[in-house]
Order: structure tokens, then sequence, then C-alpha cells
């Protein structure tokens, strides 16, 4: 038995590593028998021309039906004053909010079971969140609170107050404040507005969504401590248990596994593995930083809303499964993530980007992408016409800077990446 797995595993592994042409539909868009021709030449050729030069280190994968098309790197990983490493699509970086996508996707594949009030996917989506909260929770927050909803939370609708400077402390503060109903406010109740509040929570979540018994113990816990709703137990507690179900039921499920680290500080130098720091300029002389989140966070626990060191390769292979299998998510619940009729009403999906050539020569008019922006790091998962998706690292803010873009360095890096794509598929018009 050992010797299939092997087996299996180094057959799905050259699978990843082939190019391929292949049609593929996927992410609710129709791209009907249409299969494009693909330069990797110029793909490349127009990677290095945006990257090249203008950040510290980069690492560009493109993939099809779930196998590598290309995959490029260059630049510095760390600077001369941080050893001078070069950037490889082998070197762990952090993805930023990028990694939002991982806690998404694995409370989305639990949601492909049936919910504990009948029904499958639209179930869960539509059941309040509030029914899994620990007691103390449920006892002290505020009422407004009741109305969210598992698809609030994964489409930005929540109305929790945007961004952690706005709410200080404990988690559970987001919880005793409440959400907006005012409409003249940026953030309140059914209005999509993007927040880190929102996939937090769907971390700490998704423990007790996973295992039924799980708010039952921590119920008793809370007790057996007489802990209150604000204490930072509770949100460590949680915070370690999505650490321990995305590790165990899903980094080391994906074909190949993977192995992301929330700890890269700590983690990585004990295992001589150099890793990416971050700049804030692309010609940056001093040292770079670098994020922890059980070192940086008041909890001292990994959390969902971003803050974890990936590789590109590794990155790609999770974009793969995602793709292609359904290891991850199944072809209805990709489809249902993103409408392009309904961009607005994509789960989970940060943003969608518009690119007037795709549009007109392939009616594909948007491309949904998971962005990530912490400090001078920036990623995103990208899905692109007939089947390809791409993910793309840098760490250093990119030069020069797009002073226009609302959306941070995460959102020029997708729109260069798209350019890429652009490029490699000209020959077809």
């Amino acid at each position: 038995m050992k010797n299939i797995k092997v087996i299996i595993t180094l057959l799905v592994l050259v699978l990843l590593s082939m190019p391929t042409f292949a049609l593929a539909q996927a992410g609710g868009m129709n791209m009907g028998g249409n299969t494009l021709k693909f330069d990797k030449a110029k793909f490349d050729g127009q990677v290095k021309s945006d990257f090249e030069g203008k950040v510290t280190g980069y690492q560009v994968v493109l993939i099809k039906d779930g196998k590598i098309v290309s995959e490029i790197a260059g630049g510095y990983a760390t600077n001369a004053v941080d050893g001078n490493n070069k950037m490889t699509v082998n070197t762990p970086a952090n993805i930023g909010s990028t990694a939002k996508f991982f806690g998404g996707t694995a409370l989305l594949h639990e949601f492909q079971r049936t919910s504990g009030i009948g029904g499958g996917m639209d179930s869960w989506l539509s059941e309040k969140i509030y029914n899994y909260f620990p007691v103390v929770w449920k006892q002290n927050m505020d009422e407004s609170i009741k109305q969210i909803s598992f698809k609030d939370l994964l489409e930005h609708r929540s109305g929790f107050i945007h961004g952690d400077k706005e709410v200080t402390g404990s988690f559970f503060n987001y919880l005793a404040k409440g959400v907006s109903s005012d409409k003249t406010k940026d953030f309140y109740y059914g209005k999509r507005n993007y927040a880190n509040a929102n996939i937090t929570m769907v971390g700490y979540l998704l423990p007790m969504v996973a295992d039924k018994d799980f708010l039952n113990k921590l119920n008793k816990i809370i007790i057996e401590k007489k802990l209150k709703a604000d204490d930072m137990f509770i949100q460590t507690y949680l915070g370690n248990a999505f650490e321990s179900y995305i590790k165990t039921n899903y980094f080391s499920k994906i074909t190949p596994a993977i192995s992301p680290s929330c700890d890269a500080r700590n983690e990585y130098p004990k295992k001589n593995i150099i890793f990416a720091k971050s700049y804030n300029i692309w010609n940056e002389i001093t040292p770079g930083a670098d994020y922890s989140s059980k070192a940086d966070n008041p909890s001292k626990a990994c959390h969902a809303a971003g803050g974890w060191y990936v590789t590109g390769r590794e990155l790609a292979a999770y974009a793969a499964n995602f793709a292609a299998t359904d290891n991850i998510v199944s072809a209805a619940t990709r489809k249902k993530m993103f409408d392009d009729e309904k961009p607005d009403n994509r789960l989970l999906w940060s943003f969608a980007r518009g690119n007037t050539i795709l549009k007109t020569k392939l009616d594909w008019k948007s491309s949904p992408y998971m962005g990530g922006d912490h400090g001078g790091a920036h990623a995103t998962i990208v899905m692109l016409p007939n089947g390809y998706y791409a993910v793309g690292i840098v760490n250093s803010n990119i030069s020069p800077v797009n002073k226009g873009d609302d959306y941070g360095n995460s959102h020029h890096l997708t729109a260069n990446i798209i350019k890429a794509f652009e490029a490699g598929i000209a020959a077809n018009f």
C-alpha cells in the first residue's frame, strides 16, 4: 500500500510539471469551446519586463488544468544587508491576505456536507454565525450580530468595522460593538466592503463547524476557567485549533502536500530554510521585515486573515488543487464562488480586475483574484480565461508605485500578471 501511495504521488507531481492546452471550465465562467494557443516565451518576457529591477524579488507561476505552464522567479529574497539570497519559486514569502483563501476555501469545503439545519451549501451559507459561538459570546454580544450569516462573512457584507485600528484588544470587541445599519457609513450590514474581521471570524468558526463536539468542549473550558467573553484565552484557543485544522486536514491533503508557516521567524531558522524578508522599496538598503502571527498578535496564535509564508511553487500547487480537483472544493462550489454577471456577489475572492483585450476578444469581463498586502509583501491568486490560473509573490513595493491604485500593490501585481497573460495569448488574435 505504501508503494502504491508513492507511485500515485509521483504521478501527480509529474502532471503538475507538464504544460497542457486542454479545455477547462472553472469558476462560473463559460468560455465555450475555444482553446487558446499560448506563447510561454512571450509570457515570461513580459513578467521579466514588469518585475526585473522593479521589485526586490518575485515569483510567478502560471497553471492550466492543474498543471504548470510557466514558472519564473528573479531578484532577491533578502537584500545585501540581510544576506543577499536569491529569490526562487521555492523561497517561502509572506503572502499577506492572499492566505485568506486558505481558511475561506476550507470552510467552503466543510459546507459541501449536510448542514445542521438540513441541506448542503446553500443551507450553510444562510445559517447565522452566532449559532456556532461559545455561550459566553452569545450572552454578551450586541444583538445586531444575530443577523450575520456565513454568506455575509464570505461576501464581506457583515458590517464589521473596517480595520484593526477601529477595534482593539480581543476579537470579541467586534461582537460587543455590533454592526452598523447606518447607510451613510462606509461599513454597514449588507454592503460589500472588504474587512479583515470577516475572514478572521471564518478562521475562528472553522473548528466549530468541522467538529460538532468542539463547541461543547470549549464551553466547558470557559466555565471551568470562569472566563469572560473578551478573555484572550478564547481567541488563542480558537486560533490554535484553526492552525491545527488547516495543517492536518488541509495542507497535508493537497497533492503534493504543502507546508505554509504562520511563524516563519521562529520556524524556518530551525530548519535552515531561507525565507524572504519584505522591503518598502525595491532597492532598500536597510534590513527587511518579517512577521509571525504567534509572536506579533495579542493572541499569540495563527489566524486566517493573513501572515502565512509559502513558496510560489506551493501556492501554485494549492491553486492547482483548487482549480482542477475536488481536493479543496468541488466544481459546483467553484462556480458558486464567482459569477461574472454578478461580480459583487463573489464568495471569498477579494476583488475582480477587468482587462480590455480579454473582454473584447474572449468575452472575459473580469478576473477574480485574492490579493494580499502586508507592508512590503504582496501576493495574488488570479483566475484567467480558458482554465488558466496564476499566482504571484513580490517582497517589496513595485516601482514605480501606481499612485492611483486604491487596492495597493497586490492590485498592481495582479494587473501585471494579466498583462503578461495577454502577451502570451496575443498570437491568437
